[in-house]
């Protein structure tokens, strides 16, 4: 008898404690990322939103203050990445990062190197800077969009629905960033 009801018990406080994690705006960003594919890296997932599970609540390791991707335009006007340009992150509290791209045009900066990270930020990549300023989060993706064909700005490269997407625009690494990271 008294296992049954230790068993109720505990069938009763799974969905409550499961239900305490569940917030459904960053799970559904998470969901709509689809399936990972290959193995999770520095590389994987270029252009996508990295604080969504780069943080507290997607819990994956390690957590980030500021990630993202930096792209180049290849001959054919497609988006390729943009190895070892040097990203410049800095913040209103004249906290400054520096990071490097890497082999998908990934970079990002570790919340334990930047604990006290406050917003807003401005951002410069390869000397292409942002026009305005990174109010709420520290994930690009959450703002610029990957442009498809049919929403291409010809000139910039950004879709209509970003801000803008960087395009760094050049075929060298930088030489603070001379083979990524």
């Amino acid at each position: 008898m008294r296992a049954t009801a230790l068993a109720i018990a505990l069938a009763a406080a799974l969905p409550l404690s499961v239900g305490c994690r569940y917030d459904p705006v960053p799970q559904k960003i998470i969901d709509d990322l689809g399936p990972e594919v290959g193995t999770p890296s520095a590389t994987h997932r270029p252009g996508e939103p990295c604080l969504v599970c780069h943080d507290n609540y997607g819990g994956a390791t390690p957590a980030f203050a500021v990630a993202g991707t930096v792209f180049d335009r290849a001959m054919d006007g497609s988006l390729v990445p943009s190895v070892g340009i040097n990203v410049i992150v800095s913040d209103s509290a004249s906290g400054l990062r520096k990071a490097c791209t890497n082999a998908a045009g990934n970079f990002f900066v570790k919340r334990d190197d930047w604990v006290d990270i406050t917003f807003p930020l401005n951002a410069q990549a390869d000397n292409r800077g942002m026009s305005s300023l990174i109010g709420r989060d520290g994930s690009c993706g959450s703002c610029h969009k990957l442009p498809d064909r049919t929403s291409e700005d010809p000139i910039t490269g950004a879709g209509h629905g970003s801000p803008g997407v960087i395009i760094a625009g050049r075929t060298a690494a930088s030489s603070a960033c001379p083979g990524g990271m």
